[in-house]
């Protein structure tokens, strides 16, 4: 047996700068694939008229790219102040993203097991706001320093496991910066 075919599959119109970012591997904030962030790039791909060129470094080469490409949205949402909505509507669309891009499927399958994870943990649907703000800081801060640590490189490890210390140390702080 096999699944029943997808008869709704919409293709996600993406930001180029976000898609150009995570192309290259960076940390791009969840925001781009969230139901608000790709309907602005809809909206801006529908009425730009600046189809302008601008020289970018490349592997140490010159190449073209729209300027659009260069260019992050003015509305951004940190990852950290998405809400838990925002944030599931998200995740497929960016491991969509990263098959596309040809990530590596280890990598693809870790994101995607983060993400699960995040959704899976206990503070999720915790009444207390506090916990799922930490789960949504802990997560952007994650998904960072694995970026930068890839950047150095220095490794990087499996995001997919949450690390509870670090995320209570996270609750820990993010009270605290409420009291000053």
């Amino acid at each position: 047996m096999h699944p029943r075919p997808d008869m709704n599959k919409e293709e996600a119109f993406v930001s180029e700068f976000a898609v150009r970012k995570i192309d290259k591997g960076h940390f791009v904030e969840l925001y781009y694939w969230m139901n608000t962030g790709l309907k602005e790039a809809l909206f801006l791909y529908s009425t730009r008229d600046d189809e302008g060129l601008i020289p970018s470094k490349q592997d140490g080469a010159t190449v073209w790219i729209s300027t659009t490409a260069s260019k992050p949205s003015k509305h951004v949402v940190p990852d950290r102040f998405l809400l838990p909505i925002d944030f599931a509507q998200a995740v497929p669309h960016i491991v969509a993203a990263l098959e596309e891009c040809d990530w590596p499927n280890q990598h693809v399958i870790m994101m995607a097991r983060f993400w699960a994870a995040i959704m899976m943990h206990r503070y999720w649907n915790s009444n207390d706001q506090i916990a799922q703000r930490a789960l949504m800081i802990y997560q952007e801060e994650q998904q960072r320093a694995r970026h930068n640590a890839i950047a150095l490189g220095n490794g990087a490890w499996d995001l997919s496991i949450v690390n509870d210390t670090v995320l209570s140390c996270q609750s820990v702080s993010h009270i605290a910066s409420k009291w000053h």
